[in-house]
């Protein structure tokens, strides 16, 4: 029986250095050297397989380099050892739904889900910080992303920091740039051939954000540029102080155009096309400024892009105006505008995006059940845009939100009102959206739940000597974190071995034993805290015989508590029957 340790990889995410390695051998054996630290890439004879001229690591290249690039790509590459913990008591409809809201750093919790779901995301929707200085929470030190998790969220008091990124700071693009790229990386693992992603930005990055998609997904993946319209007057003042810049743009890239089938619709889509219309009450406004009737057409003019350069082409024109009539229950929509209509919170909350927009979005890429991704979440709109359009044309996507548990000012109203952090909002917000949707939808199948999880520390304990070689002994024989139940390790045992977090999960008693059968019998798992020698047969035949009824299609995973069993004999003997009845992987953390 093979013991999990907290170094093993089982119980990291998915080692994307070690799966790059292996499609490269797959396709050129003769590049893989072994070398005194593993497997290593043979330079020279990459050389030979390609050619001298196209491998070079020379600075004179295009593309678009900064301080800590390097770092921020192998930063990706890092193996995590966090984990997710299940929160029931604040979810809805937790045993049926399949929809996630997971609390934590997007950058870790990017690394945990790459096991689950590498290849099976459909449609990625992100509104990173703008860097306009004051949004910028994300630390600058990633030695240890769940320590740094711990301390912005007030977890862990020493060294917190939660830094603003201003532009006297020196590395203005410089640390948002660190930020983005390895999430970027991991994101692109996560969708499938076939999917997209759309990236919401205004022009502080938009130059950075789009040589750093087009290195990720590759140039010849981007398909547009849609500008989004933020407002007639309102928005960001030029140097010359003469024009308002009052757009965003949303950068749409594909997975890969050749697998794509629904591009020529989205083009065709009346929906996509220019949505410029003049306004009566920018009219009224101009009227207000006292400008003359001249200055009025230039200025509309201006507004509505005619004879003015843009610095992306301007195929799509996403006009606010549009969406200003948004649905009884949108809770927020674009820049500015309040939400008391639900939650009873006076309060503005700048850079939320409409719901009409979303889904637009959405229903041009997602159908049946696919699933959409958002990993900068805020207070749900991806979710909610999401649960809105499934109620309305009865498709059955899922979505996976993750947000970081960013803390409300003590000052804000939404704090007074009990409301901690952003993703407080965010959850009661789709738990009103969906009860009102699921009524007035009339149907049953509609999936208007979620499950809530949280990032924190591996549930399996690492080494840590204190000093007291007898007391760290004693401590070591428990190898599971204290204060951590079933359900928590069986979410861990989920994520490292690569389980959707939605299987399905049952459980029965064996030999006096809760036993659990996740997918169909593809992991089995006993986690009870004492299995003696009397025990051992017994358990491992009911095992057994209910693995045997599942008849899973692959091989099936066991796993036991590794204090549990009586003595060696014990965990022997069980080990034993069960490869005997075609359990061969038995594992004990």
């Amino acid at each position: 029986m093979h013991k999990i340790t907290a170094t093993d990889p089982e119980a990291q995410s998915a080692d994307l250095v070690a799966g790059n390695i292996a499609q490269l051998k797959a396709l050129f054996p003769e590049l893989i050297t072994e070398g005194a630290e593993g497997a290593a890439i043979n330079v020279d004879v990459l050389k030979q397989l390609v050619g001298d001229a196209t491998v070079s690591d020379a600075e004179e290249k295009y593309g678009l380099n900064w301080h800590g690039k390097r770092r921020a790509r192998q930063l990706a590459l890092t193996p995590s050892t966090g984990t997710l913990r299940p929160c029931p008591e604040d979810s809805v409809d937790w045993d049926t739904t399949q929809n996630l809201i997971i609390e934590g750093d997007n950058l870790e919790v990017l690394k945990l889900l790459q096991k689950s779901y590498a290849g099976k995301v459909k449609l990625i929707y992100i509104d990173p910080p703008y860097n306009t200085g004051n949004d910028f929470i994300y630390p600058d030190s990633f030695q240890d992303s769940i320590k740094n998790y711990l301390e912005v969220t007030g977890q862990v008091e020493d060294g917190r920091k939660i830094s603003s990124n201003t532009e006297a700071s020196g590395r203005f693009h410089t640390d948002w740039l660190n930020m983005m790229y390895p999430r970027l990386k991991l994101a692109r693992n996560l969708l499938r051939e076939d999917g997209a992603v759309f990236v919401n930005i205004d022009f502080n990055e938009a130059e950075n954000l789009k040589k750093v998609l087009d290195e990720i997904f590759g140039e010849e993946n981007f398909q547009r540029a849609v500008v989004w319209r933020i407002g007639w007057l309102s928005g960001y003042k030029t140097m010359a102080n003469n024009f308002i810049r009052n757009h965003d743009s949303i950068l749409f890239y594909s997975r890969n155009t050749d697998q794509l089938d629904f591009i020529k619709r989205y083009i065709e889509n009346e929906n996509f096309k220019p949505l410029i219309k003049k306004d009566k009450k920018l009219t009224e406004k101009l009227d207000e400024l006292g400008l003359s009737n001249e200055q009025q057409s230039e200025l509309l003019r201006f507004v509505n892009h005619e004879n003015r350069p843009d610095r992306y082409p301007i195929e799509d024109t996403w006009n606010s105006n549009e969406y200003d009539d948004l649905n009884s229950i949108a809770i927020v929509s674009f820049s500015g505008e309040k939400i008391s209509k639900v939650l009873g919170i006076d309060e503005e909350f700048k850079g939320q995006k409409s719901v009409k927009m979303l889904m637009r979005i959405i229903e041009s890429i997602a159908k049946d059940d696919d699933l959409v991704m958002d990993f900068f979440g805020g207070t749900g709109s991806t979710a909610h845009a999401t649960m809105q359009l499934n109620a309305s044309d009865k498709n059955a996507r899922r979505f996976i939100i993750v947000q970081l548990p960013e803390a409300m000012s003590e000052e804000s109203e939404a704090f007074k009102a009990g409301y901690k952090t952003i993703s407080d909002i965010g959850k009661e917000r789709l738990r009103r959206v969906g009860a009102k949707l699921k009524a007035e939808a009339g149907l049953s199948t509609l999936d208007t739940g979620f499950r809530v999880y949280k990032l924190d520390q591996s549930n399996i304990r690492a080494w840590q000597p204190s000093g007291n070689l007898e007391r760290d002994l004693v401590d070591a024989v428990e190898h599971i974190a204290p204060g951590r139940s079933e359900q928590d390790v069986l979410t861990e045992l989920l994520l490292k071995l690569g389980l959707d977090l939605c299987v399905p999960i049952e459980q029965r008693q064996i030999a006096g034993k809760t036993v659990h059968a996740i997918g169909g019998g593809v992991l089995m798992a006993c986690l009870a805290l004492r299995i003696g020698k009397a025990d051992a047969e017994p358990l491992a035949l009911g095992i057994a015989e209910w693995h045997a009824s599942l008849a899973p299609a692959g091989d099936t995973t066991c796993v036991f508590r590794d204090s549990a069993f009586e003595n060696d004999e014990a965990k022997t003997n069980l080990a034993a029957i069960l490869e005997q009845h075609g359990v061969h992987h038995v594992r004990s953390l």
